[in-house]
């Protein structure tokens, strides 16, 4: 398994599609790309949308192929993850999508008030440790710095407590709610609400029974 690993780290660094900037350097300065990666990185002016923690890439690349006219960025620590949605994204020479190998702490290094949309799909719900959730209010602080005004942060999830949280802290932070339900599956009109895409996890939690929750939370102004 280490091994596969190791192959996977290699081929990440000559794909084209993955950028993995080093944390120091993020530490001393921002990234050359931030505030413009849509025309330096995709050679256009096209909207940008983020997928945190995308895991092995299949929401953030369901998004490119949907919508050819977005800019998309799956942003994941784990290499060895991210290789599957950038193997396939490089075979399909995928114009409109890359990933970016750091920490998500780092985002505000990266980013600047550029992005239209953020995507949350099935983050670890954390029931111990609120403050490591991916909705907390330090990292809803990052997202506001890097958020365009009037963007969008949607949230996909199995965990109700997690969907609840996050209600608590858009309201504390003054984003208005677009969309809220408990049980998506349960809507007529869910694919003009949230694009009909499903992970691997979203499978097997269906299988089980779960419901599904989705959320969309609207930036009112610039932060």
């Amino acid at each position: 398994m280490a091994r596969k690993k190791l192959l996977r780290f290699e081929e990440n660094d000559g794909f084209s599609s993955v950028l993995q900037p080093s944390p120091y350097k993020l530490l001393e300065g921002p990234h050359p790309y931030r505030g413009k990666w849509s025309e330096t990185h995709f050679g256009n002016l096209n909207p940008l949308v983020l997928e945190l923690g995308c895991g092995r890439g299949e929401y953030a690349v369901g998004l490119a192929l949907a919508s050819k006219d977005k800019n998309f960025i799956g942003v994941d620590i784990k290499g060895s993850r991210l290789y599957h949605g950038a193997k396939f994204v490089e075979e399909n020479s995928l114009p409109n999508i890359c990933f970016v190998r750091t920490r998500i702490d780092y985002i505000a290094q990266i980013f600047d008030n550029e992005i239209n949309e953020i995507w949350l799909t099935f983050p670890d719900p954390r029931p111990e440790r609120k403050r490591k959730r991916l909705t907390s209010p330090i990292f809803m602080e990052r997202y506001l710095k890097i958020l365009k005004g009037h963007g969008l942060l949607h949230l996909k999830t199995d965990s109700k407590p997690l969907c609840d949280y996050t209600l608590e802290v858009a309201q504390e932070f003054g984003l208005e709610v677009l969309h809220h339900t408990d049980d998506l599956y349960s809507l007529e009109n869910r694919d003009e609400i949230c694009p009909p895409i499903q992970t691997a996890y979203e499978k097997r939690y269906l299988a089980e029974g779960r419901k599904i929750n989705f959320l969309t939370l609207k930036v009112k102004n610039n932060f």
